[in-house]
């Protein structure tokens, strides 16, 4: 059996802020869930071939095919995605464009609930609301309702890479401004950021009565 809610997070980073937030609001539903890290998988850009143009089969070769079959049979889907270049990363936009093959023609994704989650790689960086645009454009194209947009302040990579304190090219400057210094302090956990956190928890269990009300009606 499917489960009711499908869990999608972009972020290659272990058990990352943005998986957190993402699995928070699978765990809080109550709903039969599951989580997808698409860094663990492959899924590739949309080639537009258009060889789902008659059955709505992506006929590109690798795990999206099994990805999407979970995705059809999902009532709700929560996508996750964080901002490298002040846009939605890689991973997120391959999986969006090849919502293609569901959409055309037949809309089968039309009258999901869905979450967006956008994660910012630190303080005041740029990407993190065109990100969120970004997911939430591509879901409600599907025709899915959005529920909500939930954004998180992250972590840049140069907080961690051992360089960010004397690279010329480190965004700690522009995250952080002069003070540089990588300090505890610095780092960002989606579970301190009481609003977003609490938000998760609260969407699990609306989405839970939205699709029983739905299956009642």
């Amino acid at each position: 059996m499917q489960p009711q809610i499908l869990g999608i997070s972009g972020s290659p980073i272990k058990n990352s802020n943005t998986d957190r937030l993402v699995q928070a609001v699978l765990n809080s539903s109550g709903l039969k869930s599951e989580f997808v890290k698409l860094s663990k998988i492959n899924v590739s850009p949309c080639i537009a071939c258009l060889g789902c143009k008659n059955d709505n089969i992506c006929k590109v070769k690798d795990d999206f095919s099994e990805l999407s079959e979970k995705v059809r049979k999902a009532d709700a889907i929560i996508v996750g995605g964080y901002s490298p270049y002040g846009s939605v990363d890689g991973f997120t936009k391959a999986f969006l464009e090849r919502l293609f093959s569901l959409r055309h023609q037949n809309g089968l994704n039309r009258g999901k609930f869905a979450v967006t989650i956008a994660t910012g790689i630190g303080r005041g960086a740029p990407g993190l609301e065109e990100t969120s645009k970004q997911i939430e454009h591509a879901l409600m194209t599907e025709g899915m309702e959005i529920l909500d947009n939930l954004k998180v302040t992250g972590n840049t990579e140069c907080l961690v890479c051992g360089y960010g304190q004397t690279c010329p090219m480190s965004s700690l400057p522009w995250v952080f401004g002069n003070d540089t210094t990588v300090t505890p302090d610095k780092f960002c956990k989606v579970e301190d950021q009481s609003d977003v956190w609490d938000r998760a928890n609260q969407l699990g269990p609306e989405i839970a009565q939205r699709i029983k009300n739905r299956v009642l009606m």
